[in-house]
């Protein structure tokens, strides 16, 4: 079992097809295309979004209520952090932080929706 595509429920369509496009670099797809209920975005065929218009944004704190989090593997996550902060994302901490295969750091897109990036160690780190 593979995992098809994320639904991501968004207050603003218009806004949130920018934001995801510009933002994490997702390109529009045509494959479902249902403006303006729903429109698909995709990252280099591996990866598909189909954002989901919804009545209001959300407010999920990470950590204390129950979520979905998507996590983008990164291969240099200081990198990535400093090319998203130039964009305009802040992120909720203020240093990567540690887990066993690596390390990790949130951040929300502009509807209340939490998102994360991972640097998985290499090989030779984990041995």
């Amino acid at each position: 079992m593979r995992a098809l595509l994320i639904n991501v429920y968004v207050s603003d369509l218009d806004y949130a097809m920018k934001w995801y496009q510009e933002s994490l670099g997702f390109k529009l797809s045509n494959d479902h295309y249902n403006y303006p209920v729903a429109i698909d975005l995709v990252h280099n065929s591996e990866i598909r979004l189909l954002l989901h218009k919804a009545e209001k944004p959300t407010n999920i704190e990470i950590s204390e209520d129950s979520a979905t989090v998507i996590t983008f593997q990164v291969d240099d996550i200081r990198e990535k952090i400093k090319e998203f902060k130039r964009k305009g994302i802040e992120f909720l901490h203020d240093e990567p932080q540690f887990f066993p295969l690596g390390e990790w750091i949130a951040f929300k897109d502009p509807f209340g929706n939490i998102l994360e990036l991972a640097e998985l160690k290499s090989e030779a780190q984990l041995g």
